[in-house]
């Protein structure tokens, strides 16, 4: 045992992070298909109880049989712990029980954990490792609390408690699990308590840890000196990438209602016979539920064509990064963005806010969102292929929703082929650790290699 934790000690940093998931896919998955953790009756196979823990892990949401209908309190309880390792990651809280024990984490293993948590700086990296878990619980604590306001009432006590710590975990990490039934939150379409707080708990959990912990230190500042007229003072305070993430996440939240209200409003099977509250409110959920959530109050096989297309790309920006939130990232489709500006008006350089950006940075923004968009693009070919006679735009619907680890989904995933259910399954695994592993890949070979330099040749483009 002791040899293989060494030999899984020297790993380079990105297979540390894989082997740490896939391992609690597999214990996840053998887990779940054991008897004590099923309902009776249950008809799921093994290759169910794999999808599930992949898409668990993955905080997806994504499912090949319905968990309400096929797992108990004892499975829920493990899809739950299986949701809280995928969001956070096992490495990260192994290492945050370690520090808590009073044992010493190596410089490698802080390195492996910064990665993990797309933390960008060392400096009191134990504190900031610390503080994400423990906020991470308490956050989830209250919104467990406010929605027993609802379901207790609802369904008793146990179960209301119950439904109400699963719904506020779930949502946290945007798994997008519900332990209800086989439609979502749709009952909850007109719920307040339920359209406020699951968002909130989505976009708290997608924005990114460090995000939390900028913002709440220039809060701190703020209430000491009591400086509530130089409020753009304070926010030009915020840090750059705090900024940057902020600006989009709200860009794409209201984007999304307003697209979401022009296509929908009158669309009598999603909000048209809702009143003038509810699809003020279903239209806010489904627009941050887009960013990798998977939760849904409407049926989407009902959307119109124009609200697939559109949500389809949203979906595949997804959250921010160092949360739990999937999908190629606001920030990084931003600096992507960004270039193209530059280079339609001829600048040289990026730049955002008064700011000039590293070079490096915007190549390997835009390395990510070229690999996601021919990684999706391979996914829908493949499901294309085991499943002709489902409709395009579904399967390429799929395949984002997937790969961005939103779990959102027309319906479909149960009904599709053994062969692109695995499929499915590979892009919620890549989907999740894309980012992650490509940016400590990228960094492993920097600076390793000597720089090539040949003759110069040139090629027409355009």
């Amino acid at each position: 045992m002791r040899r293989l934790l060494n030999r899984f000690s020297n790993l380079p940093i990105p297979f540390k992070i894989v082997l740490s998931f896939a391992f609690v896919i597999l214990v996840g998955s053998i887990l779940l298909s054991m008897p004590f953790s099923q309902q009776i009756g249950s008809q799921a196979t093994y290759f169910d109880h794999l999808f599930t823990a992949v898409s668990m892990v993955c905080v997806t949401g994504l499912f090949t049989e319905p968990l309400a209908h096929t797992y108990n309190i004892f499975g829920q309880i493990v899809g739950l712990v299986l949701i809280k390792l995928g969001g956070l990651g096992l490495i990260t809280l192994v290492a945050t029980i370690v520090m808590q024990l009073g044992r010493r984490v190596s410089m490698k293993d802080e390195v492996t954990l910064r990665q993990a948590l797309n933390s960008g700086s060392m400096i009191n990296f134990r504190n900031f490792l610390l503080s994400v878990v423990k906020y991470t619980f308490l956050i989830e604590g209250i919104g467990a609390f406010l929605l027993t306001f609802h379901f207790v009432p609802l369904f008793g006590w146990a179960r209301g408690l119950f439904t109400s710590i699963f719904l506020s975990i779930s949502a946290f990490n945007n798994a997008g699990f519900d332990n209800l039934g086989t439609t979502s939150l749709q009952g909850f379409v007109d719920v307040p308590i339920v359209n406020i707080v699951i968002p909130l708990l989505i976009i708290v959990g997608g924005i990114g840890f460090s995000i939390w912990f900028d913002l709440a230190q220039n809060f701190k500042s703020f209430i000491a000196v009591r400086s509530w007229i130089d409020l753009r003072g304070r926010y030009r305070r915020l840090k750059l990438h705090t900024r940057l993430v902020l600006n989009w996440t709200l860009f794409l939240i209201g984007a999304a209602m307003i697209l979401f209200m022009l296509s929908e409003w009158h669309n009598p099977t999603t909000l048209g016979s809702l009143s003038l509250s509810g699809k003020i409110q279903a239209t806010f959920f489904q627009a941050v539920t887009l960013r990798t959530a998977g939760f849904a109050t409407v049926g989407y096989t009902n959307l119109h064509l124009f609200t697939i297309i559109f949500m389809t790309v949203f979906m595949f920006i997804g959250g921010s990064p160092g949360g739990t939130a999937g999908g190629a990232k606001t920030s990084t489709v931003a600096l992507v963005v960004k270039l193209i500006w530059a280079e339609v008006t001829g600048q040289q350089h990026v730049h955002y806010q008064k700011r000039t950006l590293d070079n490096e940075i915007v190549r390997r923004a835009l390395v990510i969102v070229v690999m996601f968009v021919i990684l999706n693009f391979v996914g829908m070919s493949l499901m294309s292929i085991f499943d002709e006679t489902v409709p395009l735009q579904y399967l390429f619907f799929e395949a984002v929703s997937a790969l961005g680890t939103v779990g959102l989904s027309a319906d479909l995933t149960p009904d599709l082929s053994r062969g692109s259910q695995t499929v499915i399954m590979f892009m919620m695994f890549i989907g999740r650790l894309g980012p992650i592993t490509i940016f400590t890949a990228l960094g492993q070979f920097e600076r390793k290699q000597k720089p090539k330099v040949y003759a110069s040749g040139n090629i027409i483009i355009g």
